[in-house]
């Protein structure tokens, strides 16, 4: 578990239940019934068989110990908001050691040095498309679990289950009735939020100006919850203007950090902690900690986008089979060239994770942004502060999340659906009211970096000058790219794929 978090929640005899994270409480299901529900169940993993059971954000394991022998059951939320990963020595039916946990560097130092190595095929499908697919992570021998898995250890054996799977299956529905009642989903999803912080203090809320953090904000504020909002960026932005109408509607005081030229300093940290979140997340950071120490938890709208934005919609037409949509998404995901055999490899991942999935071609191409593009799965780690400090969004809640998962994929068209739920809940904040910055001119990273000396000598330390990163399929020596990014001449596409690399280097060096 989370070093330094580790709750032990529940003993009974010899059964142990650990949990890191938090149950809704309106749900019936407490920490305490959970370890009653495990200690009756004939198989402790049918506890988690109905979605509707264990609902929270979380990851834990439930270790018995008893006549048949001793037997542990590791798992993690619904939509996989809370980490699982998995060392698993020798085949399913005949496993010799494991270990599983929801800190991705705790885990590495407890496994074998031959499974903390590179793992290449990940490392090309994180320079080509800036995430590694189908559970792979930088380690060879460490997996990322799927969202809602269940491992059941016993018996020299391993097996696998799930308590929730990606289901994009939208149904014959009114659009204002379905309006209505996402909106109920989405506040009971914030009074949710204030059962969990409302004791801890004012919570933080990341206000971009955008239609996510709007809605969070709002369900929050209506569910009682005080918040201090904060905004990522430069203040003289057209987005922070819009943050700034968004904090005056929502009556919160909003704070501007304002330091992200200090991103380099987080590079160590996020590697150790979150070594899958692309270094440049950083850039998210700087200021922010000073702002945490005075708050209870952190607020965002993650996973809005996803579930209702035009971001979301992904299109009907196009090929069926998995390899197809593999090819597919490669194209449409790839950010640079890649060589015949690294993306042969990419695409028989793509093709693998699709087949999991099931489903029609939009559920799979979905379901696979979900799972492996999103930056829940990708970022995960900087969202709480590498597990310091709690973090929520309502679209997180995994009733808010099926619901809209229900929704006609053509009602995200043009943000029709999102742009409707402010303008009949919160008119306030509709777009309409106040128009959602269509730019990023607020993070030009670009201006960030220019001259940084923070920056140039993390570079020194992870690449050798005349080193080929081999940029965009053109070649180019580390020293060139480092120089044109501290000079301002790179462009921002460059600074992303020298981040890349810089990402896969940082880990060999520290964990390989």
């Amino acid at each position: 578990m989370t070093e330094g978090q580790v709750i032990v929640l529940g003993r009974h005899g010899h059964d142990l239940l650990v949990l890191d994270g938090v149950l809704h409480p309106d749900t019936g299901v407490t920490p305490a019934r959970l370890l009653d529900l495990l200690r009756r169940a004939a198989d402790p993993q049918s506890v988690f068989g109905d979605g509707a059971r264990v609902k929270g954000t979380y990851a834990g394991a439930y270790l018995s110990a008893g006549p048949r022998g001793t037997r542990l059951l590791a798992f993690n939320d619904h939509l996989g908001v809370s980490d699982l990963y998995a060392w698993i020595d020798g085949p399913d039916r005949a496993v010799r050691h494991f270990a599983v946990g929801n800190d991705f560097a705790a885990l590495l130092g407890r496994v074998p040095a031959t499974a903390r190595l590179l793992d290449e095929r990940a490392a090309d499908a994180f320079r080509v498309l800036g995430a590694t697919v189908n559970g792979r992570t930088f380690a060879r021998g460490v997996r990322r679990m799927p969202p809602g898995a269940l491992l059941a250890f016993g018996d020299g054996a391993v097996r696998r289950g799930r308590s929730w799977r990606y289901r994009f299956d939208p149904a014959a529905r009114d659009f204002d009735e379905a309006v209505h009642h996402c909106w109920e989903l989405i506040e009971r999803a914030g009074r949710r939020i204030e059962a969990h912080t409302g004791p801890a203090g004012p919570a933080l809320l990341g206000i971009s100006g955008g239609h996510d953090s709007r809605v969070t904000g709002a369900a929050c504020a209506a569910a009682g919850t005080k918040m201090t909002g904060y905004f990522f960026g430069e203040r003289d932005s057209s987005a922070a203007r819009a943050a700034e109408e968004v904090a005056r509607v929502l009556g919160v005081p909003l704070e501007f950090p304002g330091r992200n030229r200090e991103m380099p300093r987080y590079f160590d940290e996020s590697v150790r902690h979150q070594p899958l979140a692309d270094l440049e997340w950083c850039k998210y950071l700087p200021g922010r900690d000073g702002l945490v120490a005075g708050s209870g938890a952190l607020l965002s709208g993650r996973l809005g986008d996803h579930l209702f934005s035009d971001k979301g919609h992904q299109p009907e037409e196009g090929p069926q089979g998995d390899r197809g949509i593999a090819e597919d998404l490669f194209r449409e995901l790839a950010k640079e060239p890649a060589g015949p055999s690294a993306a042969e490899a990419v695409v028989a991942d793509i093709t693998a994770e699709l087949s999991e999935l099931g489903g029609s071609g939009v559920q799979r191409r979905r379901g696979f942004n979900f799972q492996s593009m999103s930056t829940t799965v990708k970022q995960g780690g900087l969202f709480h502060t590498f597990g310091r400090t709690p973090h929520f969004s309502v679209f997180e809640d995994v009733d808010v999340f099926e619901s809209a998962l229900d929704l006609p994929n053509a009602w995200r068209v043009g943000n029709r659906f999102y742009d409707t739920l402010l303008e009949r809940k919160r008119p306030a904040l509709a777009p309409c009211r106040i128009a959602v910055p269509a730019t990023n001119e607020h993070k030009p990273i670009e201006h960030w970096l220019r001259g940084n000396t923070e920056f140039a000598r993390h570079a020194e330390q992870l690449f050798d000058r005349s080193e080929d990163l081999g940029s965009d399929g053109r070649g180019g020596t580390a020293g060139q790219a480092v120089d044109a990014i501290l000079a301002g001449r790179a462009t921002r596409n460059e600074i992303h794929q020298y981040f890349r690399r810089a990402t896969i280097r940082a880990y060999e060096r520290t964990h390989g």
